[in-house]
C-alpha cells in the first residue's frame, strides 16, 4: 500500500469509526434518558406515599385535610434525604392546603389521576402526583416535584466518560493504521476489520457498563424508598407502644403493597430478623435472607420490647437487566449497520490505491469500488424511515379523512415513480452516462425527504413519495449501467450481486440508524438527516465519481418503443413468462407490501416500539445478504438457476405463514406467550430473507438463459425484465392494504399471502423438475 493510500485509510478508518461511536454514544444516552426515569418516578411515587399513607388515614376519618397537624414532620425528612426533590405539596378543591420546600415549584396543569399515580412535566419540573381521597370520593392532590435539570443532568453524567473513552479509543485506532497500514492490508487475516469491530466493542461494553451502574443506582433508590413507604405505615407499634399481633389485616396491607408494585421480588416485616409477616407465606416463621440477583433494601420501624422491628423489600436485578438488555440489543444492530458502512468504505479507499497501478483490470475494479457506496448510500437514507414510516402514513391518512387503506397509494406513488423513470433513464444513461442520473437522483431523493420533514398533510407525503420514487429510479438505473459496463462475463451473477448487497447492506443500515434516531430526534429530524446525507451524495457522484468512470461505462438500452414492442415477444417465451408471473413479480410485492408496508403497520399494532421493528427489517435484509453470496457462486458454478428459483419461492410461501402464525388458534401452549409469538415472527421473516436472497441474483441468470434472451439478445431480455418486474413492486402495497382491509386478524393476512406464494413457488418447480429430468 502505497503512502497515500495508507494515509487515505487510515482517514477513512477514522470518519467510519468516529461516526459509528457518535451514533453508539447517542444512542446510549437516549437509552438513558429513555429507562432510568422510570426508576426516578417510581422513587418519587414511593417516597410520595410515606405522605400519601399519613394523611389518607386523617381522611378516612371523616376530617379535612387542612386541619391535618403533622404533615410538616413527615414531609422535610424527605426532602432532606433526598437532593433531587425540589418540593412536597397537598391540595385541596380550593388550593394549596401544605407545603414544602422550593416555593417556585408549580402545580402543573393535567387530567385528574387515575390508578397508582400520574406524571405531569414542562420544560422545567417534573411531578408525580398522587390522589387524596377519603371514603367516599377524592378530595386532593399530594404533589413530589424535581426539577427537570436534576433528572437531566443524571442522565447526562455519563456523556464526559464516554466521549473520552472514545476519543483515547479513535487516536489509537488512527495510530494503528497509520503505522501497520500496509502489513494489516497483505495479512490473510482481516486485521483492519478486527480492528474497527474490537473498537466498537469496547465503547460498546463502556457504555453498557455505565448504564448497569445508572440503573442500579435508580434501582437501589426505588427500594430505598420503597422501604420507608411501607415503614411509615407501620410507625404506630413505636409511636404507640404496641405489638406487631396487635395490627391486624398485615398480609393485606402486604398484599396490596405488591399489587401496587408488582415487580417487587420480596416484601417483609420482621421482628429480630425473622419474619412475622412475608409476601410468600411459606417465609413466615422463617429469617429474612438476602436473596440472590436482588437489590435490598431494610429500613428500622421501631421496637416491640426487646425486640427491632424492621421492614424488608427486595427488587429483582432482573429489572436492570431488561433494560439493558435492550440497550444491548439496540447497539447490536448499530453495530451491524457500522460494520457494513465500514465495509463499503474501507473497500473504496483500497480501490482507490490501485488507481493507476497498472494491474489487469485495475481500473474496472476501481470503477466498480467507486460506484458501490453510492448504491449503498441511497437506498440507506430511503430507508431510515422504514421501522415508522407506514405508521406515519397511515395517521396522516386518516387525519386527512383518507382512511386507513389509502396509506398504500404513498408506497404505491413512490414505485409507480420509480418504474415510468426506468426507461427515460435508460436513455439518459445511453448519452450521457451514469454520472447526471446519480447526481439528479440524489438531489430528488433529498428533495423528498425534505418534504417527508415538513410534512403536514397525507398529500404532501404522496408527493414525496413519488418524488422519492424518481430519484430512487435514477440511482438505480445510473449505477446499474456503470457495474454491467466493468463487469467481467464470467461474474454476471456476482456482478448482480452488488446490487443486491448495495440494497440489502442500505436497508440494513438505514433500518438500524433510522429507527433507533427517532426516538431522540423525532420523525422530522430522521428525515432532514437523510437529506443532508442525500446532498453529500450528490457532491460524491459529481466530483469524485465522474473521474472514476471512463467512457465505456455507458450501456445501450432499447428505445421506449422498442421494448413495447418486444414485450409481446419476451412472454411468448414460457420460461420469461413463468419466472415473471410465479417467482420475480411475487417476490417483489412480497418486498415492497409485506415487508415494507403491512409488516410494519402489524407489528405496530402488536405494541412493537420503532426500534424493534426495524431490527425485524434488518432481520430480513441480513438473511438476504447471507444467502446471495453463497447462492450466487452456487449458480455461477452448477447453472442450476431454476432450481433455487423455485426454492426461493417455496420457502417464501413457509417464511409468510409462520410469521403469519401469530395469534392464530389450534398452536401449541408454548407458542402462546410474548416470547413463542415473538420467536414465529423471527423465523418467519429470516426464512423470508433467506429466501429472497435465492431469487434476486438467480432470476437474472434465468432470464439471460431463457429463450426471450435467444430472441432480444441477453442484455434486452434482461433489461426488459427488470422493467416488468416492477410491476410487483406497484402491485405490492395496493394488495397488501387489501389484504389488511379483509383479513379478520392482522396476521391473517401474512398467511393469505404466504399460501399465494408457496402455490406460485410450487407451480413454477414442477416444470423445472420434469425439464431437469428430461435433460438427464
Amino acid at each position: 500500500m502505497s503512502r497515500g493510500g495508507t494515509l487515505r485509510e487510515a482517514a477513512i478508518s477514522f470518519a467510519v469509526a468516529a461516526l459509528s461511536l457518535a451514533l453508539l454514544i447517542y444512542v446510549g444516552w437516549g437509552e438513558a434518558k429513555r429507562t432510568y426515569p422510570a426508576f426516578v418516578l417510581e422513587k418519587m411515587a414511593a417516597q410520595g406515599e410515606l405522605v400519601q399513607s399519613a394523611l389518607g388515614t386523617y381522611l378516612r376519618a371523616g376530617l379535612p385535610l387542612r386541619q391535618f397537624p403533622g404533615f410538616l414532620p413527615i414531609a422535610e425528612p424527605i426532602l432532606r434525604s433526598d437532593a433531587g426533590l425540589a418540593a412536597i405539596a397537598a391540595y385541596d378543591a380550593t388550593g394549596k392546603a401544605f407545603g414544602t420546600g422550593d416555593e417556585a415549584a408549580p402545580r402543573l396543569d393535567g387530567p385528574p389521576v387515575e390508578g397508582r399515580f400520574a406524571v405531569r412535566e414542562d420544560d422545567a419540573w417534573l411531578q408525580v402526583v398522587l390522589p387524596l381521597a377519603n371514603r367516599f370520593e377524592s378530595v386532593g392532590e399530594l404533589v413530589v416535584t424535581m426539577p427537570a435539570r436534576a433528572l437531566d443532568e443524571a442522565t447526562s453524567r455519563p456523556l464526559r466518560l464516554w466521549i473520552g473513552v472514545a476519543a483515547a479509543l479513535l487516536v489509537a485506532q488512527t495510530l494503528v493504521v497509520f503505522l501497520a497500514g500496509h502489513r494489516l492490508e497483505t495479512a490473510r487475516v482481516p486485521w483492519l476489520g478486527l480492528l474497527q469491530a474490537l473498537v466498537f466493542l469496547v465503547m460498546a461494553g463502556v457504555v453498557v457498563a455505565t448504564l448497569i451502574s445508572l440503573y442500579a443506582d435508580g434501582a437501589q433508590a426505588r427500594a430505598r424508598a420503597l422501604a420507608a413507604s411501607l415503614a411509615q405505615r407501620l410507625e404506630p407499634i413505636e409511636a404507640y407502644g404496641l405489638g406487631l399481633d396487635e395490627f391486624s389485616g398485615l398480609d393485606g396491607m402486604l398484599a396490596e403493597y405488591r399489587r401496587m408494585n408488582p415487580d417487587v421480588a420480596a416484601v417483609g416485616v420482621l421482628r429480630d430478623g425473622t419474619a412475622v409477616v412475608h409476601s410468600d407465606p411459606g417465609r413466615v416463621g422463617s429469617p429474612w435472607t438476602t436473596a440472590p440477583r436482588t437489590y435490598e433494601y431494610v429500613e428500622a420501624v421501631g421496637r416491640e420490647g426487646d425486640a427491632e422491628i424492621r421492614v424488608a423489600v427486595a427488587l429483582p436485578s432482573e429489572i436492570v437487566w431488561r433494560a439493558v438488555a435492550r440497550s444491548a440489543k439496540n447497539f447490536a444492530s448499530l453495530f451491524i449497520a457500522s460494520g457494513l458502512m465500514a465495509g463499503f468504505f474501507l473497500q473504496l479507499a483500497r480501490a482507490l490505491d490501485r488507481r493507476g497501478s497498472g494491474e489487469a483490470g485495475a481500473a474496472d475494479m476501481v470503477a466498480l469500488a467507486l460506484i458501490r457506496p453510492v448504491f449503498f448510500v441511497a437506498v440507506f437514507v430511503e430507508n431510515l424511515g422504514a421501522g415508522f414510516l407506514p405508521q406515519i402514513l397511515r395517521r396522516s391518512a386518516e387525519e386527512w379523512g383518507a382512511g386507513q387503506a389509502a396509506a398504500s397509494l404513498a408506497f404505491t406513488a413512490y414505485f409507480i415513480s420509480f418504474l415510468v423513470v426506468l426507461l427515460p433513464a435508460s436513455q439518459i444513461a445511453d448519452r450521457r452516462g451514469p454520472r447526471l442520473l446519480i447526481v439528479a437522483g440524489a438531489l430528488l431523493a433529498a428533495a423528498a425527504l425534505l418534504l417527508q420533514a415538513i410534512g403536514t398533510s397525507f398529500a404532501l407525503f404522496v408527493a414525496a413519495r413519488a418524488l422519492a420514487g424518481l430519484g430512487q429510479g435514477a440511482l438505480f438505473i445510473g449505477v446499474q449501467a456503470a457495474i454491467l459496463a466493468h463487469a467481467p462475463a464470467a461474474m454476471r451473477t456476482r456482478a448482480a450481486t452488488i446490487i443486491v448487497f448495495g440494497f440489502n447492506g442500505g436497508m440494513i443500515a438505514g433500518a438500524a440508524i433510522g429507527s433507533l434516531l427517532v426516538g431522540q430526534i423525532g420523525a422530522s429530524g430522521v428525515f432532514a438527516a437523510g437529506a443532508v446525507v442525500a446532498v453529500l451524495l450528490m457532491l460524491y457522484a459529481a466530483f469524485a465519481v465522474a473521474g472514476g468512470l471512463p467512457p465505456s461505462a455507458v450501456v445501450r438500452h432499447q428505445s421506449f418503443g422498442r421494448m413495447l414492442a418486444d414485450i409481446p415477444r419476451a412472454f411468448a417465451s414460457l420460461g420469461f413468462l413463468r419466472v415473471f408471473m410465479l417467482i420475480g413479480a411475487p417476490s417483489k410485492a412480497v418486498l415492497t407490501g409485506i415487508v415494507g408496508f403491512a409488516l410494519p403497520l402489524l407489528l405496530s399494532g402488536m405494541g412493537w416500539p420503532p426500534e424493534d421493528i426495524g431490527q425485524i427489517i434488518m432481520l430480513y435484509a441480513c438473511c438476504v445478504l447471507l444467502s446471495s453470496g453463497p447462492v450466487a457462486r452456487l449458480v455461477d458454478h452448477t447453472g442450476h438457476s431454476g432450481a433455487v428459483l423455485a426454492v426461493g419461492g417455496i420457502v417464501s410461501g413457509l417464511g409468510l405463514l409462520v410469521a403469519g402464525s401469530v395469534g392464530a388458534g389450534g398452536l401449541p401452549a408454548w407458542i402462546g406467550g410474548t416470547a413463542g409469538q415473538t420467536a414465529l415472527v423471527l423465523v418467519g421473516v429470516a426464512l423470508l430473507g433467506l429466501a429472497h436472497g435465492c431469487i434476486n441474483a438467480p432470476v437474472i441468470t434465468y432470464v439471460a438463459d431463457s429463450t426471450a434472451a435467444r430472441r432480444l439478445g441477453s442484455n434486452g431480455a434482461t433489461s426488459l425484465y427488470r422493467v416488468v418486474e416492477r410491476v410487483g413492486h406497484v402491485l405490492g402495497p395496493l394488495l397488501a392494504g387489501q389484504l389488511l382491509a379483509l383479513a379478520v386478524s392482522g396476521p391473517a393476512a401474512l398467511r393469505w399471502a404466504g399460501g399465494v406464494i408457496l402455490a406460485a413457488g410450487l407451480l413454477f418447480a414442477v416444470p423445472e423438475m420434469v425439464r431437469r429430468r428430461r435433460a438427464a
